[in-house]
């Protein structure tokens, strides 16, 4: 244990002085982070906490616009994450690779970080400070590991500040025996780019994102990510079979409360993501690929039910001619979905009507008949 009071002496040094500016930067952080209102508080109990931050213009995190609110596979994100491994720098160089969390640490944070993704707006990540005490009298410490958890492109990117970092405690008291602060452990994870105490092992579907070396990028699988529809049927289900909930559980947040939260429509996504471009949150950049990828969301509705909302949204104002067509194209280059089961004379006739109502042109309408002949 005595190497780990060398290593927290000389993290406290690194903080403070050969980090430089960086180093004011991460205190600084820790006050901006503890500011944050208790309306984003997901779950607490005792120094764990998981809340909802509003991504800030700090280094690594100005320009992100997120997938968010999302549903998560409950079962599939304690897979990803138990699949974390890293190494610890000690006095003789690299440890042995271990698991970042512990398996109770997962069994208790899991359900609340999926509800947190079910809570998040396209500006907000989920800020998670995982604490759990450990060893007794003079060598009691407290292990903290703090993390940012986000879904972009459909990919989930975990930031880490600290991974199993043990601030001592001194004997007989709760105060930490370094940086007087309320919150002396917590540093924001976009405001740093490397621990020299540690360092990530990547396993396959795992990259490091460039410049980053505690900046995890991560395949999700197939089935991840579900419905708001089969996400609420499974909570539904769940809830049923436990039955309520205990009195020790009523101080944490109802597994079931994402059944209230409502999928907003494509024009309801689209209103907020120009709020965040209006008020200077995103930058014009930002604000076109998400409105590309809104109006890139599979929805199990005809051909022609797409082409009214997709008509609409031009009319609205919310789309320009020159989105509304290549939206048009990509829709008539895909087989849509509500085409299966369908012979080619079905599905002519419908892009028949649409181009009798003006939804697409001679020439869509001939390039269409022409992509099917050749694949009948």
């Amino acid at each position: 244990m005595w190497h780990k009071k060398i290593r927290a002496f000389l993290l406290f040094i690194i903080l403070s002085g050969t980090f430089g500016c960086q180093g004011l930067d991460l205190i600084n952080n820790m006050g901006q982070a503890q500011s944050q209102g208790l309306n984003s508080n997901i779950f607490n109990e005792g120094k764990t906490y998981i809340r909802l931050e509003k991504v800030k213009s700090t280094k690594g995190a100005s320009k992100a616009i997120l997938d968010h609110p999302n549903y998560l596979s409950k079962d599939i994100l304690s897979s990803v994450l138990s699949s974390i491994y890293y190494k610890e720098k000690g006095i003789t160089g690299w440890g042995k690779e271990q698991n970042i969390f512990q398996e109770n640490e997962l069994l208790n944070l899991t359900p609340h970080m999926v509800v947190a993704f079910t809570k998040a707006s396209p500006s907000q990540y989920i800020l998670v400070n995982s604490s759990y005490a450990k060893g007794k009298g003079f060598f009691k410490s407290e292990v903290f590991t703090i993390f940012g958890l986000f879904i972009s492109n459909n990919k989930l990117n975990v930031v880490f500040s600290r991974i199993q970092y043990e601030d001592l405690v001194e004997k007989g008291t709760e105060t930490s025996i370094f940086i007087d602060s309320q919150d002396p452990v917590f540093v924001d994870p976009f405001s740093i780019t490397r621990n020299p105490f540690w360092k990530i092992s990547l396993r396959s579907g795992q990259r490091l994102k460039t410049g980053h070396s505690n900046w995890l990028v991560i395949d999700l699988e197939e089935g991840a990510l579900v419905s708001k529809e089969d996400y609420e049927k499974k909570e539904i289900t769940n809830e049923k079979q436990e039955g309520p909930s205990s009195p020790l559980t009523t101080q944490t947040v109802s597994a079931v409360q994402p059944v209230i939260v409502q999928q907003m429509s494509i024009k309801a996504q689209l209103l907020e993501l120009k709020e965040l471009e209006t008020t200077g949150l995103i930058t014009k950049e930002d604000y076109e690929l998400r409105k590309a990828l809104i109006l890139g969301t599979k929805k199990e509705k005809s051909i022609k039910d797409k082409f009214n909302d997709l008509r609409k949204l031009k009319e609205d104002g919310f789309i320009s001619d020159i989105d509304y067509d290549h939206k048009k194209r990509d829709m008539l280059e895909k087989n849509d979905q509500s085409e299966k089961g369908k012979n080619i004379k079905e599905i002519l006739a419908v892009y028949l009507e649409l181009r009798d109502e003006g939804f697409i042109t001679d020439e869509d309408y001939d390039y269409k008949k022409k992509k099917l002949l050749k694949e009948f």
